[in-house]
């Protein structure tokens, strides 16, 4: 019985069909060999290995190439487009796996305005930041409304680091993504002390993040990122790329938690 799944996220900076760029990181993506991948600032031709199955955001809200997309999704197993639980369709995207062993898992792919964001125009930096975490918060609220019973994972570009040593964002939108963390009872798996980069990078840090919500318990083993360099090889992205491994307790038929 599978009882763990490998979660992996990266912004791959845009890479696109008949590149080197684009051939270099589906080679990264093929021997990570996660089960679930997160990818932004990517396109829908940039599949982790044949047999995953993907889904997509919607146009994104910025000028692009053919088949680019702010987020996009790859399972290795069939997964269901959500839509209806996404309000920002062009920069997010949502899905559902309905898994033998581990149950249903729903998946929200996101990216987060950054500091210099064209939404913070007619609006503060901060303010562009507090209305969009306020607008996918309203959406993980609700899923977690309907799906009760589902495990929800949510991971891209959070564009804000969560480790006390500031990297990139700002402490106050810092404070806006931990309190919505917290609010929607969301185990963060690449904050603090599990954020790979600022443990092997330092002092970079983390800010394309993986949290995991769920009535069924689910426990952090490793987590990784990758280059294995300072900084990231921007022949591949400017950001590194990041990979958790979870594991779901069942309980056996003596009734004690197994993993």
């Amino acid at each position: 019985m599978k009882t763990q799944l490998r979660i992996a996220n990266w912004n791959v900076m845009r890479a696109t069909p008949n590149t080197s760029r684009f051939g270099a990181v589906e080679g990264y993506c093929n021997a990570i060999d996660a089960d679930i991948w997160f990818l932004t600032e990517t396109h829908q031709d940039l599949s982790p290995r044949q047999g995953y199955f993907g889904i997509h955001s919607g146009t994104p809200d910025r000028l692009f190439k053919p088949g680019e997309k702010w987020s996009s999704i790859w399972s290795k197993w069939p997964i269901e487009s959500l839509s209806g639980f996404v309000t920002d369709g062009s920069r997010c995207v949502v899905g559902r796996i309905k898994h033998d062993a581990l149950g249903e898992i729903i998946l929200y792919g996101t990216v987060l305005p950054w500091n210099s964001d064209l939404r913070a125009q007619e609006s503060s930096s901060y303010q562009a930041y507090q209305e969009a975490l306020e607008v996918q918060k309203s959406d993980w609220l609700r899923i977690r409304r309907d799906f009760p019973k589902a495990t929800l994972i949510i991971a891209g570009d959070f564009n804000q680091g969560l480790v006390d040593k500031h990297f990139y964002g700002s402490k106050k939108k810092q404070i806006l993504l931990e309190s919505a963390i917290e609010e929607c009872q969301f185990l963060p798996l690449t904050a603090g002390v599990n954020d790979p980069i600022a443990r092997d990078s330092y002092p970079r840090a983390n800010i394309d993040h993986i949290f995991i919500s769920s009535p069924v318990e689910w426990t952090l083993g490793e987590t990784s990122r990758w280059p294995d360099t300072p900084i990231p090889i921007k022949s591949l992205s400017d950001h590194f790329g990041v990979a958790v491994e979870v594991h779901q307790a069942f309980t056996d038929v003596s009734g004690r938690a197994q993993y």
